[in-house]
């Protein structure tokens, strides 16, 4: 395959950005956006469930197109299975347009196209939302149960041209020209002056923004690296590039789910303990609800938050958004809210109890996890690589 082109990145504006998590504050602030909108609606995800949340989203959408709001929804077609070819209709006929990314269909599963791994929500070209939130009620809480952690960033000012843009791309290219381009985009007047661009991550078209960002910002850091990550899998240059953080002294905290809701990823994470135990880290375990939140902050200046998981998959795979943003207040305001969350849901991973508590059997299945993470990841990316050869991206 030949190398990707290294497109250029979106430039960095002055915006409004506001840290949100999963539950009432971000889903009462997504129907409130919903609810108050007056020309166009858009909304990306990687799931959408016909759960309580879903349809909850899904009606508010319908009213708001009874008004005469413009609504578009792109949804993953492999993690949205639920909305079925009849169930995308139904909704088209009360006037929301949904559209399925990438849809595998029975007789073409090895020929997988790329993920939509997205969560955006624009509303009238003056707010947007960013992050790694999906909905579905395991995120909002709705049901009574505690969310699953995670985070997005409400935005305001000059970025929400950029996201528009970004929405553009991924939907039809006729609605594209024939809708969205009538409307205006008119950014809201930031309150605040924070540095911020958006970030992308799709390798097959050449844009490796997030994973970029990130080896910069851990190569360049002096004083601290927080990584609150779900699929904690890095490859061996982020590896090194901790590494050495942590050799000359950064100080480097990583906070992790105390346990997944996807089959060998927890003992795969635990099997790097030993090396992160070797290099000084320190670990926490989140274990109020499963850890989905993809988040950085380094040296209290530098944050992202988006839908990048550090591992093969967000960086070779899928479609990936990330806001990146640079503000010592922003920054300290987000760290502080980590550590809110380390006090109240976290456990400190001890050094002496987990070497205590190893045994070369558990290791030996840890081991045997890590590297079945690992072939699976090599084997979605050689699929991906196959439908690009065969131009089966958008279905």
């Amino acid at each position: 395959m030949t190398q990707a082109r290294i497109l250029h990145s979106m430039p960095f504006t002055r915006n409004e950005v506001k840290l949100l998590l999963s539950g009432e504050p971000f889903f009462n602030r997504l129907l409130q956006l919903i609810q108050q909108s007056k020309q166009v609606v858009y909304l990306q995800f990687y799931i959408l469930d016909l759960d309580v949340t879903g349809n909850k989203v899904l009606n508010e959408l319908v009213n708001a197109a009874l008004r005469g709001v413009k609504v578009f929804v792109v949804v993953d077609g492999y993690a949205s299975e639920q909305l079925k070819a009849t169930v995308l209709e139904q909704y088209r006929k009360k006037g929301v347009y949904i559209k399925r990314f990438s849809p595998i269909h029975a007789g073409n599963f090895f020929r997988l196209g790329r993920r939509m791994h997205h969560k955006i929500v624009w509303v009238d070209g003056e707010v947007a939302l960013v992050g790694g939130i999906n909905l579905a009620d395991k995120y909002s809480g709705f049901q009574g149960k505690e969310p699953w952690l995670d985070f997005a960033v409400e935005l305001k000012g000059p970025i929400i041209q950029h996201v528009k843009k970004i929405c553009d791309d991924v939907l039809s290219k006729r609605i594209a020209r024939s809708v969205l381009s009538k409307w205006q985009v008119k950014p809201q007047s930031a309150h605040t002056s924070i540095k911020s661009r958006i970030i992308q991550n799709d390798w097959l078209r050449g844009k490796v923004e997030i994973s970029r960002a990130y080896r910069t910002a851990i190569r360049k850091s002096n004083q601290s690296i927080i990584i609150v990550a779900s699929y904690f899998l890095p490859g061996a240059r982020m590896l090194r590039l901790i590494k050495q953080a942590a050799s000359r002294g950064v100080k480097v905290t990583v906070v992790l789910g105390g346990y997944s809701d996807v089959a060998f990823i927890k003992p795969a994470m635990v099997y790097l303990y030993d090396w992160m135990f070797r290099h000084n880290i320190t670990i926490y375990e989140w274990n109020k609800s499963i850890l989905h939140g993809k988040l950085a902050v380094v040296d209290e200046k530098w944050v992202t938050v988006g839908s990048y998981n550090m591992n093969a998959l967000s960086d070779y795979g899928s479609l990936e958004l990330n806001v990146e943003a640079i503000n010592e207040t922003f920054a300290t305001e987000v760290q502080q809210q980590i550590q809110i969350l380390i006090n109240e849901g976290c456990t400190q991973v001890s050094p002496t109890n987990y070497f205590r508590s190893k045994n070369w059997l558990l290791q030996f299945y840890r081991w045997v996890s890590y590297n079945i993470i690992r072939a699976s990841l090599l084997l979605t990316f050689y699929l991906m690589q196959k439908a690009r050869n065969a131009r089966t991206y958008y279905h």
